[in-house]
Parts: C-alpha cells; structure tokens; sequence
C-alpha cells in the first residue's frame, strides 16, 4: 500500500471534512431541540391561560344565571337597556357643527 503525501492529505481532509459535518449535525439537532422545547413550554403556558379565562367566564356566567333567577323569582323587572340608544346619542352629539359649540 503505496500512498503518496497528496492522497494522504486528501484522505485526511475528506475524514476531517466528514467529521465536521457529523458534529454540525449533531449541533443543529440539539439547538432544534431546545428551541422545540420552549415553544412547547409557551403553548402549555397559553394554553392554560385560555383554560383559566374559560373558567373565570363560566363562572361569571353562573352567576349571572344564578342572578337573572333571583331576579325572576322575586318579581322584580329584569332592567333593560338598549344598546342602540347610547349610539343614537353619540351621533347626535357628533352631529353639531363646530361652529355652533363655541
């Protein structure tokens, strides 16, 4: 086995070549997987945030029932407003000419 200094160089540099690919790999794999992990820990943290607002509504909304109920059975009118009365009101308010205001 009669290698010349080129051929053994060559070898070296193909063996160093691949060696560096295989641990940029491994290096990339390992980052991906960090990276992987916090987004997996921040969609576990939103998501329990959207459950507890799922909760606080549904209890606001059992009470609100829970009230609308003691309302009915003690005969008292259940109030109501309309929305559209509070808009009409701002737009007239808008309608007035700057000119009339001072």
């Amino acid at each position: 086995m009669n290698l010349s200094l080129s051929q053994l160089t060559l070898e070296m540099h193909i063996v160093f070549f691949a060696a560096f690919l295989l641990v940029a790999a491994i290096f990339g794999l390992l980052i991906g997987r960090k990276q992987i992990g916090k987004k997996q820990k921040r969609i576990l943290e939103l998501e329990n945030e959207m459950l507890n607002a799922h909760n606080e509504i549904l209890k606001f909304a059992k009470t609100n029932k829970q009230l609308t109920e003691t309302l009915e059975k003690a005969k008292i009118p259940f109030p109501v407003t309309r929305i559209d009365a509070e808009e009409d009101e701002d737009e007239k308010v808008r309608k007035i000419p700057l000119g009339k205001i001072g």
